[in-house]
């Protein structure tokens, strides 16, 4: 069980007064809230994944909580199960993770502390809910256990309207009832975040100001930010002209209406869109369309968690990149580009 000095060692000002049980009750409490909501109230296997997460790191039992102990304690798995093929835990815990951050939007905390889950951790993070009332003034308002895991989005634009991206993320709302169910999405986003927290959006200038983007396309990659949040990543808007993201910290997502990743032009159907995934140690992906049209079609496509392209779903396993192109009401075509000389263009990065 935690103990009273076990909680006032990790922070001292946050429970004078206040015992390890209040404490205890008031998460137990928050997670009971949880788990009658019909966000998690439909799905019993995510309720017993929270409860168990939440329980055993009440108990002092945090360093247990990891993928192999999770797969044969609560689903069954026996120990020598291979973690690598087997993504069971993996897929419960994200799904968990979009709950809890669906939960949030709509619900204030019940008990004054709320439960998140840490991208790519299975052990929670307790938060009171002063922290989301007002950070910048209540210099108590600290988390227990880490900093905090609420995703946010950095915009490195400084030309860029901000009421224009408070609008845009308003739209998040209509993104909650996709709860990232389907497999090849999550195991898509997973593999090409791999020990990154940070999305870059890069988008072309605009050509009336190199300093900013356009807003049509400022509007096209909506969706992806939505799915950043969802994702429990930050959501960083730039344009080509910035700075190169670290690779080691930051996934790249090029968004371009000029050329495709190997320099060549974009030509033939103005509306068609081309999105490719270069693979490696530090993978990126690029969505080239010659219209605003085709790069909408093309992001909702891959931030869909229903009809994902499945032809993207392998995609980061191969030595060479991936390329899809998607046209409206046209079958969608994969093609390996084993080589980038071919083309004139100059050898892929990685």
């Amino acid at each position: 069980m935690i103990s009273n000095t076990t909680i006032l060692d990790l922070q001292p000002t946050e429970f004078s007064g206040r015992s390890a049980t209040e404490l205890r009750q008031a998460i137990e409490s928050e997670l009971e809230a949880i788990c009658s909501d019909p966000q998690f109230r439909s799905s019993p296997r995510n309720c017993a994944f929270l409860r168990y997460v939440v329980t055993g790191t009440l108990e002092g039992r945090a360093t247990e909580i990891k993928e192999r102990i999770i797969g044969t304690e609560l689903f069954g798995r026996p120990v020598s199960y291979d973690t690598g093929s087997d993504s069971v835990v993996r897929v419960r815990a994200n799904e968990v993770r979009k709950r809890l951050a669906c939960y949030y939007e709509e619900h204030r905390s019940q008990s004054g502390w709320r439960i998140q889950m840490p991208l790519r951790s299975y052990v929670p993070r307790f938060v009171r809910e002063a922290l989301f009332d007002s950070p910048a003034t209540d210099p108590t308002s600290r988390e227990v256990m880490g900093r905090p895991a609420v995703p946010g989005v950095l915009l490195t634009l400084s030309q860029m309207m901000m009421p224009t991206l408070v609008a845009l993320f308003l739209c998040v709302a209509t993104f909650r009832w996709q709860i990232f169910s389907g497999t090849p999405y999550l195991e898509f986003w997973d593999s090409l975040l791999a020990g990154r927290s940070q999305i870059a959006l890069v988008l072309d200038p605009d050509s009336a100001d190199p300093r900013t983007v356009t807003v049509e396309d400022l509007k096209a990659i909506n969706p992806l930010l939505q799915a950043a949040v969802m994702l429990g990543a930050v959501g960083q808007v730039q344009n080509s002209a910035d700075p190169s993201p670290n690779g080691a910290t930051v996934v790249a997502v090029h968004i371009t209406h000029q050329s495709l990743p190997s320099g060549a032009p974009l030509q033939g159907d103005p509306q068609a869109a081309y999105v490719t995934v270069i693979p490696g140690k530090h993978p990126e992906l690029w969505i080239a369309s010659r219209s605003p049209t085709g790069i909408g079609l093309a992001i909702r496509l891959i931030t869909d968690t229903d009809d994902f392209p499945q032809a993207l779903g392998m995609a980061l396993r191969r030595d060479t990149p991936t390329r899809i192109r998607i046209s409206e009401g046209q079958e969608i075509t994969a093609q390996n580009i084993a080589s980038n000389a071919a083309s004139g263009g100059k050898p892929w990065p990685h």
